[in-house]
């Protein structure tokens, strides 16, 4: 039996739309996990790219950090700095006429190698303007100070002062004699 060239035509454009199809239906998982290891290379790039300009920044950012340590206050091992830190925090609000209402119990000191960090929580209670002096005078202590949380709401009969809570954290170092 002999085929006609159209029947040929036929058969090979079937062939051809099968393998399409075949080659499609293969390989587009395939070209998906392509797709995503491409991306993922990608993000590992930008990742390198940004660790190898930290580690350019290294020398700088060391010399950085030593200084910092150096501001910090020193306390001896094993001592308790929570009446310190809180007289200090106290002493803060009352030179700017912030009141503290409610100092509730610190967190537990945390550590991250030679250096601690003690977060205090209180509520408080003042007019904008000592509220402004009061985080500026953090401010102003440098690295020593952090506020990590600060909550500020409107008294109910008396619009001009302001109250709410404050996370503030504290970090310093300790020694291992006395200072």
């Amino acid at each position: 039996m002999r085929l006609s060239p159209r029947e040929v035509r036929l058969g090979l454009i079937s062939l051809v739309a099968i393998l399409v199809g075949l080659t499609f239906w293969v390989g587009e998982p395939r070209y998906e996990e392509w797709k995503q290891s491409q991306e993922e290379v990608e993000q590992l790039k930008l990742r390198r790219d940004r660790a190898q300009g930290l580690l350019a920044q290294g020398p700088d950012l060391n010399a950085r950090l030593e200084q910092l340590r150096e501001i910090l206050p020193r306390y001896p091992e094993g001592a308790d700095v929570t009446s310190q830190i809180l007289r200090n925090l106290q002493q803060t609000a009352d030179r700017n006429g912030l009141l503290l209402t409610r100092i509730r119990e610190p967190e537990p000191e945390r550590q991250a190698q030679d250096l601690y960090e003690l977060a205090i929580n209180a509520q408080w209670e003042g007019e904008l303007n000592a509220l402004v002096r009061f985080l500026y005078a953090l401010h102003a202590q440098g690295a020593i100070v952090d506020v990590r949380q600060l909550t500020v709401d409107r008294v109910q009969n008396d619009p001009a002062r302001l109250r709410g809570n404050i996370t503030v954290d504290y970090a310093y170092s300790r020694t291992a004699g006395d200072t």
